[in-house]
């Protein structure tokens, strides 16, 4: 006589089963801290982005926003340096490095300065922490376009 397990049984071993495997899901999402509604909204909201952290290419298209606005229609070539960027699990950054070619003002005439460029962004908020660059030539050209200067207009 063969036994076979009634289609009833069955049916009860599945719901026991995924009501373990969502319970599962549940707890693990409630106590690393990931609202369950919205899975990982919380980051998004700084850079419009629905996820809960913010990666490597958040980090490069931030800083990469921030260059088109700091340097308004100056900007011929930028270019992320990827061997050189890198995430700080420290200091909890990511440090981007970019290198660009800018025209001295928006008329786009005339040579182009390269520039160095380091953007530090938080790695859980998405915000830039540090923004600096640097020419590698002795003519100075402050985001303005005119000549730079230091904090005593010097």
């Amino acid at each position: 006589m063969s036994r076979k397990t009634p289609l009833g049984q069955l049916i009860v071993f599945i719901l026991i089963a995924a009501g373990i495997i969502v319970l599962s899901i549940g707890s693990t999402l409630y106590f690393t801290g990931v609202p369950m509604g919205e899975f990982g909204q919380k980051m998004g909201e700084a850079i419009g982005l629905n996820y809960k952290h913010a990666t490597m290419t958040d980090a490069q298209l931030v800083c990469k926003e921030h260059m088109q606005r700091k340097f308004s229609g100056r900007i011929r070539v930028l270019h992320v340096d990827s061997r050189s960027s890198r995430r700080d699990d420290e200091e909890g950054l990511f440090k981007i490095f970019i290198e660009a070619d800018i025209y001295a003002d928006s008329d786009r005439v005339g040579p182009t300065r390269e520039l160095f460029v380091s953007c530090f962004v938080y790695a859980q908020s998405g915000k830039i922490e540090r923004f600096q660059f640097a020419g590698d030539s002795e003519e100075q050209i402050g985001p303005d376009g005119e000549e730079a200067t230091n904090y005593f207009g010097l």
